[in-house]
Parts: C-alpha cells; sequence; structure tokens
C-alpha cells in the first residue's frame, strides 16, 4: 500500500490516529489475503512500506497480537495466525446467535431510505450481476453492516464485527454458487425490517447463516452426502 491509499483510510470523517490508521492498512492486508496465513510481519519493513515510524507500526502490530489476529512464533517472528474450516464453522455458529438477535432488535430503528437503498441495490445485483462478483458480496455485506449499525447495543455490535471479521481471515474460500441463494436471504432479511418485524427479521437471518454454515459444512465434508 503507498503513501496515498494510506492517507485515504482516514477517509471523509473524523480524523483517525496515526496509530489506528496503521492498525486499519495491516487489516486490510490481512483481511484481502494480500499478506497471508503463516506470513511474517516484520516491523521495519513494514513502517518503511507505510511511511510510518516503528511506534504506531509496534502498537498495531501489537493490537492484532491481543485481538488474536497475529501470533508470535517462539523464534521472536510474528506472523499471520490461520483459521482453518473448524474456526469457519463456530463463527458461523456464533454470528448466527449474536446477529439474529440484532436484526430483531434493529427493526423500527433503520431509517426507511436506507432499507429501500439497500433493497434497489440488492434487487439489482438479482438482475444483472454474475454469480459470486464482487458486487453480491458487496450489498450483502451491506445488509449485515446496516443492522449491526442500528442495533442498538454498541457492544453486541463490536463482537459482530469481530465474529465477522476472524470469518473473513478463515483460509476457506468463499462459496460462488451459494450466491444466488443468498441474494434471495438478504432480500427476506431487508423485507421483513421494512415492515418492523422484529421476529420475521430474526428468523430471516438466522436461516440465512444457518444455510451458509451448511453449505460449508457440507463443502468441507462434515456433514454426510444427502440422499
Amino acid at each position: 500500500m503507498n503513501q496515498e491509499s494510506f492517507e485515504d483510510l482516514a477517509g471523509d470523517g473524523p480524523a483517525l490516529s496515526v496509530s489506528e490508521r496503521t492498525y486499519q492498512a495491516l487489516l486490510d492486508r490481512i483481511a484481502s489475503r494480500r499478506t497471508g496465513p503463516g506470513e511474517v510481519m516484520e516491523e521495519r519493513r513494514l513502517s518503511e512500506e507505510l511511511n510510518v515510524s516503528r511506534t504506531p507500526m509496534r502498537a498495531a502490530l501489537n493490537r492484532l497480537l491481543g485481538e488474536g489476529i497475529l501470533k508470535r512464533l517462539s523464534n521472536g517472528a510474528v506472523v499471520v495466525q490461520e483459521f482453518g474450516a473448524t474456526e469457519l464453522l463456530e463463527l458461523l455458529q456464533i454470528r448466527r446467535l449474536l446477529e439474529g438477535e440484532a436484526a430483531a432488535m434493529a427493526a423500527g430503528r433503520i431509517p426507511g431510505a436506507k432499507l429501500a437503498s439497500v433493497k434497489a441495490r440488492l434487487e439489482d445485483v438479482m438482475r444483472h450481476s454474475a454469480a459470486g462478483g464482487e458486487s453480491t458480496w458487496t450489498a450483502d455485506n451491506e445488509v449485515h453492516d446496516l443492522i449491526s449499525a442500528h442495533c442498538g447495543n454498541k457492544s453486541m455490535a463490536a463482537m459482530i464485527a469481530d465474529a465477522r471479521r476472524r470469518a473473513r481471515l478463515c483460509n476457506v474460500e468463499r462459496l460462488a454458487e451459494r450466491s444466488v441463494q443468498a441474494r434471495g436471504e438478504h432480500l427476506a432479511i431487508v423485507e421483513a425490517l421494512q415492515a418492523g418485524d422484529g421476529e420475521g427479521a430474526r428468523q430471516a437471518m438466522a436461516a440465512h447463516l444457518d444455510n451458509v454454515r451448511r453449505a460449508f459444512a457440507k463443502t468441507l465434508g462434515y456433514l454426510p452426502h444427502e440422499g
């Protein structure tokens, strides 16, 4: 990441500290898998690449170590933690519990204009996008982001964000064939939210995450073949 893109992490909102921007830059590298599981996070090299001093870099690395995203080897090297299939299935189970409740709590709290906007994007993706395209994942993430932002419980929102981030770090490929079904599931969630139906939103979210978990479990050989 060059200095220009690093500075862009500050965005249009409140100015972020150098340590926070450094943390976000490193997290982006890991989540996008530009820095993969087992790769060494060398403090001096990363400081030079991001054009920051070693103090904020050390703070960012220590924060990621504390969150379990990085780990320190016996030789002192800091590497990206590997999250595998078991962790992914566990995280999806946690997400089902938390996000189902968050969806119920968000019903009636989300501005109608925002729901209408995300619904329009989902419908547009359903009409025009190929299965598994980036626009599909973006539209899907918007639904989850909107619910977390309006569930009314900051601690729950933080726990959901952490579970979702860790799930993205799992060394398991996305299931492109699931995207068509997922679009309909996200649309059902949005429609329940538009109706102010908290229980319907809870059930729609739980069904969606159950289906995601079941699809991964079947692909990874955790479930027996049907029929």
